[in-house]
């Protein structure tokens, strides 16, 4: 028996030694070809110190013999997210000949190449990375988008499509499509395109194609209703890329963190945005801004507790910055503690004496407790330190009215035209004034004006033409 079990002993340690030769020849090619991509640090002046700090760590793990692997993917993230693009193109490289079954390095690689102009390059890698993961949407699009670039409409054309046979409801393939239509000017395949985007995607997508196409079919109404409901969407956003937006949680740059955030939070993805936008406190304690808009989403959220902390932390850091001041005492109005509301105002006018937002807070407070005098004192100021606000002229004029100033209050009133022509408030009142004043040529001059106005609410449409057949009738 002590035969057989030194047999089975020895067999043991042979397995043992066998598979830790295989380990050690694996783990040795790896780090050979890791070596042969590894590339130098770049000069980091400047960089966040803990970037500065993981950056040394992972490139020290690269060339270690167990953490080679490890250490290229970790510096290619950090690269990649900072900044340091050519880098980050050689780690990609490198994983790429590591792993050549996964599609995540090609992808993360094309969308560096196709931002530096290397159109083929990239799409060559989109290439492959469809025939790796066939699914994922989000290359395929890119690589869509990037064949339409390179005036390549039929082969944009056809990737567009092929994204709609897996999901025949995605925007931006739709959205794509629709731009190559305008680029041959088929307006009718436009149209119909552009509608269904903005359906699908509640104006967040398409909106400025479509108004500019109305107005190129004459449709000057239909463009006008959607700048009436809608706002205005900026420039084309990349859909959402879950390989890329991973990257985010090693991002050292907080004005980024805060800027894609917005773009997350506008689409809906709140609670992305609110995890950048604490990533983007975490790096700069110090950024008011980032706090700012952390505060104004968990607001939206209704998260009192967390918007108002945030909001404090702002008067905290940047006394000046009214907008903190403001928002933390409107907040504290809302729910309910006015007397800690007007203590905040008032510190905030004290260190922001020339803000025309706190002025008109405190003109509306006033106005609320029953001293429309003293409001309109403010208002003024609110006015001078602002001229083009025409919220401020409605307001004052509204105060003057209840003062039965009424002349005055309506010559306030049309001075908010001057800055928004189609104010619906102004022109609401203004009407109102001329119907309840029996001035028919006045009062048919507003309502014609108001016609051409879809910002009006129906109610308050309503409410008017009543009041005018009761005054004039018809």
């Amino acid at each position: 028996m002590k035969s057989v079990g030194k047999f089975i002993t020895l067999g043991l340690a042979a397995v043992v030694l066998a598979g830790g030769g295989w380990w050690w020849g694996q783990q040795s090619k790896h780090r050979s070809i890791v070596a042969a991509h590894l590339p130098s640090i770049p000069d980091l002046t400047g960089a966040h110190p803990d970037l500065q700090a993981r950056i040394a760590e992972a490139d020290a793990r690269a060339l270690s013999l167990a953490g080679a692997r490890d250490g290229l993917a970790e510096l290619s993230r950090l690269y990649h997210i900072n900044g340091y693009l050519d880098t980050a193109s050689q780690c990609y490289e490198g994983l790429a000949t590591l792993e050549p079954a996964s599609p995540v390095w090609p992808h993360r690689h094309a969308t560096i190449l196709a931002g530096f102009g290397q159109a083929a390059e990239a799409l060559s890698l989109w290439d492959r990375v469809i025939e790796l993961d066939p699914a994922y949407l989000p290359a395929q699009l890119r690589r869509a988008d990037l064949l339409l670039k390179s005036s390549d409409a039929a082969g944009a054309a056809a990737a567009y499509q092929a994204v709609l046979q897996l999901d025949r409801d995605e925007a931006w393939a739709i959205l794509g499509l629709a731009r190559i239509d305008l680029e041959a000017e088929r307006w009718t395949d436009a149209r119909r395109r552009l509608e269904r985007v903005v359906a699908l995607t509640d104006y967040n997508l398409g909106y400025d194609l479509i108004v500019t196409l109305y107005e190129r079919l004459g449709l000057d109404r239909s463009a006008e209703a959607i700048r009436g409901q809608a706002e205005a969407s900026g420039a084309y956003r990349d859909p959402s890329d879950p390989w890329l937006d991973e990257l985010m949680s090693d991002c050292y740059d907080s004005f980024r963190l805060a800027l894609e955030a917005g773009t997350k939070s506008r689409i809906g993805e709140i609670d992305t945005a609110l995890a950048w936008l604490r990533r983007a406190i975490e790096v700069a304690p110090q950024d008011v801004s980032a706090h700012f808009q952390l505060a104004s989403l968990l607001a939206r959220q209704r998260d009192i507790t967390g918007a108002m902390t945030h909001y404090r932390r702002c008067t905290q850091l940047d006394p000046a910055f009214a907008d903190g001041w403001a928002q933390l005492s409107g907040l504290l109005e809302r729910n309910g503690n006015l007397a800690e509301a007007n203590r905040i105002l008032a510190e905030g006018l004290r260190f922001c004496p020339d803000s025309p937002g706190l002025h008109r807070m405190k003109a509306r407070r006033l106005r609320e407790a029953g001293q429309p005098g003293a409001a309109v004192g403010e208002y003024r100021t609110a006015i001078r330190l602002r001229p083009n606000e025409p919220d401020s002229y409605i307001e004052l004029g509204i105060t003057l009215i209840s003062l039965d100033r009424r002349r005055e209050g309506v010559a306030e009133i049309e001075k908010a035209l001057v800055y928004d022509p189609l104010n619906p408030s102004a022109l609401g009142i203004l009407a109102f004034d001329a119907i309840d004043s029996g001035n028919k040529t006045r009062a048919d001059e507003w309502m014609a004006r108001i016609a051409e106005q879809p910002r009006m609410q129906p109610q308050e449409l309503q409410r008017l033409n009543t009041a005018y057949r009761r005054a004039f009738g018809g």
